[in-house]
């Protein structure tokens, strides 16, 4: 199968970018699986073993599909999608006005697909190579967000481990950015580190060493990435109850609050966890093979001519 997949970013991404990464994973396994896959991105873009064809719009990158078996698209999607070409669009953020969506639309998480008025979702996988797994882990949590964005909630996350003497090792921006969620000063009195945007090695290292990460989001995340990366790491994960994140923490992996008072049990279930099931859970779940294999199932049923509402994708792990 000749499978296009396009991107309105520039490949490989640098230090930290979400989806990004999982076009990454996804153009790197279906080439591993027999597929010809072309990746259609910005300028400079270039990824090993991989065809890449560039574009600065849709209409350009539109162009460069028609040889396509199939074109799945994560950006640049088209005002007018060619009838005739046999396509699939992957939602990765969250769309206010749905009635713009395509008809044959996926989503991330069964959350999202629900708050979109769609059935179709696949979970986002990641390469459980590129995380390290440490059975002893240092003595504090872990903050991977954006720290600026004031609905990833940094702000929480200061005020959880100030209020409950815990440890906190923040990564994703610059203590300055703490000015802008108002917590900048008892950040320095409590002691916070920060680590600053960073990716590859010292990612997987931040990860490995944290008791737990902690992500105390308040909106509506179709799905966090961080969450599986912490698992693959043996990580588990401590998350408000907001968007998908009570669909993909399961109680082995980690454990969900809907409080601050609620945030004192959900950590101690957490740092007892076997550190190893932990892997084990995310590594079963949403590898970046796993998703790759889920994607190439739809989009055989696509190219079978399934109609849109009858397309199956991932299955919902937790209920």
């Amino acid at each position: 199968m000749k499978v296009c997949l396009v991107s309105n970013h520039t490949h490989p991404v640098k230090l930290y970018g979400g989806t990004e990464r999982v076009v990454e994973w996804l153009a790197e396994k279906l080439s591993l699986f027999g597929h010809h896959v072309v990746l259609v991105a910005q300028p400079g873009s270039d990824l090993p073993g991989i065809e890449v064809r560039h574009a600065t719009d849709s209409k350009t990158a539109q162009a460069l599909t028609l040889d396509a078996d199939i074109v799945h698209y994560h950006g640049w999607l088209p005002d007018d999608l060619n009838p005739q070409k046999p396509y699939l669009y992957t939602l990765h953020g969250n769309e206010p006005d749905i009635s713009l969506l395509p008809s044959i639309t996926c989503c991330i998480s069964q959350n999202h697909a629900t708050r979109h008025q769609r059935t179709l979702f696949a979970y986002n996988g990641v390469d459980p190579d590129e995380l390290d797994f440490s059975s002893r882990p240092d003595d504090h949590l872990l903050f991977f967000s954006k720290i600026r964005r004031r609905n990833k909630g940094a702000r929480s996350a200061v005020d959880l481990c100030h209020a409950y003497n815990q440890k906190l090792t923040m990564a994703g921006g610059s203590r300055l950015d703490l000015i802008k969620v108002g917590v900048f000063w008892r950040s320095i009195f409590d002691g916070v580190t920060i680590r600053g945007e960073i990716g590859g090695a010292q990612k997987a290292q931040e990860f490995r060493a944290a008791k737990a990460l902690l992500f105390p989001i308040n909106w509506q995340e179709p799905f966090g990435l961080v969450l599986i990366e912490a698992m693959m790491s043996g990580t588990p994960v401590i998350a408000s109850r907001y968007g998908s994140t009570p669909e993909l923490v399961a109680r082995e992996a980690g454990a969900i609050y809907d409080d601050p008072h609620g945030f004192v049990d959900a950590l101690e279930h957490a740092v007892n966890l076997n550190r190893i099931t932990v892997r084990d859970y995310a590594i079963t779940n949403f590898s970046a093979s796993l998703m790759a294999q889920t994607y190439i199932r739809i989009y055989e049923q696509i190219l079978d001519g399934t109609p849109p509402h009858q397309l199956v994708g991932s299955r919902l792990i937790t209920p």
